[in-house]
């Protein structure tokens, strides 16, 4: 197990040293490990760069079921130790999420719902593999989002809460040249250095990639899974731009503009299966997802 948590951190961080960072394991030991996985695998899983490291096709296969491993032994473990302490798993509600953003609020929101339960909170990459979670009764609630130019996912037999559909924004130094826009442009962040926080989406990462493309560029990405705190502090030094949302509170130094691409978008929703815990009660959902002052009762 802890090979397969190695190869997704070294995946997730873009790079050896970065990796060793994240796990709290010196280089040369991630790199001796790493090779011990790809000899005893006969092939590489990353390719190495100048820039850090990139998965080969092996490695994206490699590290996908490994991910999906080790949610599993995680959910194996925790429902090991609450049926130790003579927990009924069926009062725990499980949340799955492919973006954090929205969390904090629907958290809240399901914490009034279902004050007697245990809440659990898992979040992944992408939607699809949220889906299966709880189509296999893993997660009893996913909260996805969907993007521009990116394929919905397929939502058969899910129930669902729209939050809504809004506009990205981008993180800038108050020092950038643009950051006095009230908006910006993909065009005019052409030539800037990007990066890719843990709390934003393989899917919106991609629908990004997607919408630059069709404006005549590709993001140059530098800076691969780095935290809020980290990324924030890299923007704040104007050495990279990155998506964040309005949602989220910054720090002095950070600015967030808009990006006025007609086509650029997000938009979350809450979907559970009619034996979800929260189904009954969905009803009352719209309600509890409003902000404290606009709540009818």
């Amino acid at each position: 197990m802890r090979h397969l948590a190695l190869a997704v951190a070294v995946a997730d961080a873009g790079g050896i040293r970065r990796a060793a960072m994240t796990i709290g394991v010196a280089q040369p030991g991630v790199t001796a490990q790493l090779k011990r996985i790809e000899q005893y695998l006969g092939a590489e899983l990353f390719e190495r760069r100048a820039e850090g490291v990139v998965p080969t096709t092996l490695g994206m296969q490699f590290v996908a079921e490994a991910r999906d491993l080790l949610a599993r032994f995680d959910e194996l473990v925790s429902s090991a130790r609450e049926l130790g302490r003579g927990v009924d798993p069926s009062r725990t509600l499980r949340v799955g999420a492919t973006d954090s953003r929205h969390l904090p609020r629907i958290m809240s929101a399901f914490v009034e719902l279902l004050p007697d339960c245990e809440h659990e909170t898992f979040v992944v990459g992408e939607s699809d593999e949220a889906l299966a979670a709880a189509e296999e009764g893993r997660w009893d609630v996913v909260v996805i989002t969907e993007h521009a130019y990116h394929s919905r996912p397929r939502l058969g037999g899910f129930l669902d809460h729209d939050l809504g559909r809004e506009a990205l924004f981008v993180a800038l130094s108050a020092g950038h040249r643009l950051a006095s826009r009230q908006s910006v442009s993909l065009s005019d962040l052409a030539g800037e250095i990007w990066a890719k926080s843990l709390d934003q989406s393989e899917d919106e990462w991609r629908s990004l990639q997607e919408a630059c493309i069709r404006v005549g560029f590709s993001p140059r990405l530098r800076h691969r899974g780095v935290d809020r705190v980290s990324t924030e502090t890299l923007v704040r030094l104007g050495q990279t731009v990155a998506l964040m949302s309005p949602h989220e509170p910054t720090g002095d130094g950070v600015v967030l503009v808009r990006l006025s691409d007609p086509g650029l978008w997000r938009r979350t929703r809450l979907l559970w299966l009619p034996d979800s815990p929260i189904a009954p009660l969905a009803e009352r959902l719209p309600d509890l997802l409003r902000p404290a002052g606009e709540r009818t009762g």
